[in-house]
């Protein structure tokens, strides 16, 4: 058995896809994921199972779109290595042990268009911003709130449909997952 973050977009973010994590959990588990946990109400669920990265992220987009109508969801998977990775390459420590509210990492769904970093850099906003493969590592110095870096910005710019978790929620996960591994 594998260890496995799903990551989903779009849930209970600004009146979107209601999704009460209680069932999500039940409803993962009656579909074969087993040992789920949710953490905070935004859609990160840590779990094992015996499938692939690839053959869990069809299990859960498949329940996602049967028995909840989230059709325009995605669950973007993540390894506990994977994690431990997007960590260690932060290059916002300052920020991480400052204001780890304010710095997010976007998870990329799929690798990012060729221009994405021209337009990374040409984005005229004061957040500090890294574009790592399949991360983004974005430092909101002057808050999220009222930024204009949104998730549906980042995601033209990327090419790819991106999820944001900020730095405590993402270093909580790969907490829950190397409990999960022993």
């Amino acid at each position: 058995m594998a260890t496995f973050v799903a990551l989903l977009r779009a849930i209970n973010v600004g009146g979107t896809a209601r999704l009460p994590m209680k069932d999500l959990q039940i409803a993962c588990e009656a579909a074969g994921l087993r040992g789920v946990a949710t953490y905070i109400a935004s859609g990160n669920l840590v779990f094992t199972s015996d499938r692939s990265s690839a053959g869990v992220r069809m299990r859960l987009t498949g329940l996602l779109r049967e028995r909840f109508g989230l059709g325009q969801n995605h669950a973007l998977i993540r390894t506990p290595g994977d994690l431990a990775r997007v960590i260690a390459g932060n290059p916002f420590g300052e920020a991480a042990s400052k204001r780890p509210h304010l710095l997010m990492v976007a998870f990329l769904d799929g690798s990012p268009v060729s221009t994405a970093a021209d337009s990374l850099r040409a984005y005229p906003g004061p957040e500090r911003r890294h574009l790592d493969g399949r991360h983004l590592y974005v430092d909101y110095v002057d808050g999220v709130a009222r930024s204009k870096l949104t998730p549906a910005l980042l995601t033209r710019m990327l090419g790819v449909p991106v999820t944001s978790r900020n730095w405590n929620t993402t270093t909580k996960l790969l907490a829950m997952a190397l409990d999960r591994e022993g």
